[in-house]
């Protein structure tokens, strides 16, 4: 025991000071290293553990500021899309009327909606959100493209229907007078006996300006008269869509066969040609060869 070996540690104090000096035996000094080893191992995986807690807490804190920051916008993009979508019904309600008004037939839609799927850990109300605003885009982008597809419907429809009510005979041949004999059956004011009248008479002076009733062709013109017999001097118009009008009694023409005529064009001036008993205009209008009452046609 005696040859064992021993070591001196001395703690001096700075600047001159009194020198301790501790006197180790090799085990003790093994014992105090190790010890002083594990001090400092502790310490060291104290700091670790506080700076990866403390780092934590700042992820933590970052991560919530940036779901707030998310909660929001999501937040402003719900309410904007719930402005949309109110407009888009809007839209499509306007839509669904003009095709009502058109004639055309309301075509069934259906939306598919899809989202992204929900992850099993936290943030879930997050996750929640943005499927719900990923659903909500998708309907819009569905019904936008069914309003696009469904106005571009329109627009050829009505492009032919304004074509169409161009052409539709809709306002009186002149402007006043007034009607001495209706549509249908009336007596003969030259015989006496009933007789079915396809047109409608509107007594009125004479020389008083005619205009077509719609857009067309002149089908025909007629200058040839024979007195107190047929319509006198006349004019026809082809509007297409199956309707035609006459013009009859007239005393003066002002356009030919073959020309075309819109609506309140003046084509020529009342008169009493023909069999007519006084000044008037015999109006009738046909629709695919079968007589019509013009008044179901005024629209002024």
């Amino acid at each position: 025991m005696m040859n064992q070996k021993q070591y001196i540690i001395a703690v001096g104090e700075p600047e001159g000071g009194s020198l301790r000096s501790y006197v180790l035996s090799k085990r003790r000094l093994i014992v105090f290293l190790f010890a002083g080893f594990i001090c400092v191992l502790l310490v060291a995986v104290i700091l670790a553990e506080g700076m990866a807690r403390l780092g934590a807490r700042v992820e933590t804190r970052r991560l919530n500021q940036e779901n707030e920051s998310l909660r929001e916008h999501l937040t402003g993009w719900e309410v904007k899309l719930s402005g949309i979508q109110s407009d888009i019904r809007d839209l499509d309600k306007r839509n669904k009327q003009i095709r009502v008004t058109a004639s055309l037939s309301l075509p069934e839609i259906e939306y598919g909606v899809g989202g992204s799927e929900t992850p099993p850990r936290a943030g879930l109300n997050e996750w929640a959100a943005i499927n719900k605003v990923e659903r909500n885009f998708a309907r819009l982008e569905a019904e936008v493209a069914w309003i696009r597809k469904s106005t571009s419907e329109l627009e050829n429809t009505l492009a032919s229907k304004i074509t169409e009510i161009a052409h539709y005979p809709s306002i009186r041949p002149v402007e006043g007078g007034w009607i001495s004999s209706l549509f249908g059956k009336r007596i003969d004011p030259f015989t006496g006996l009933e007789e079915n009248h396809p047109a409608l008479d509107i007594s009125i002076r004479p020389g008083t300006e005619v205009r077509a009733t719609g857009a067309g062709v002149v089908k025909k013109v007629n200058s040839r008269v024979i007195k107190n017999k047929g319509y006198g001097k006349y004019i026809t118009i082809n509007h297409g869509y199956g309707y035609e009008t006459l013009y009859a009694h007239l005393s003066e023409i002002f356009v030919r066969e073959g020309q075309r005529v819109k609506r309140w064009d003046l084509i020529g001036l009342t008169g009493n040609t023909g069999k007519s008993t006084a000044p008037h205009i015999h109006y009738a209008v046909s629709h695919n060869g079968f007589a019509k009452d013009p008044l179901h046609f005024f629209l002024d």
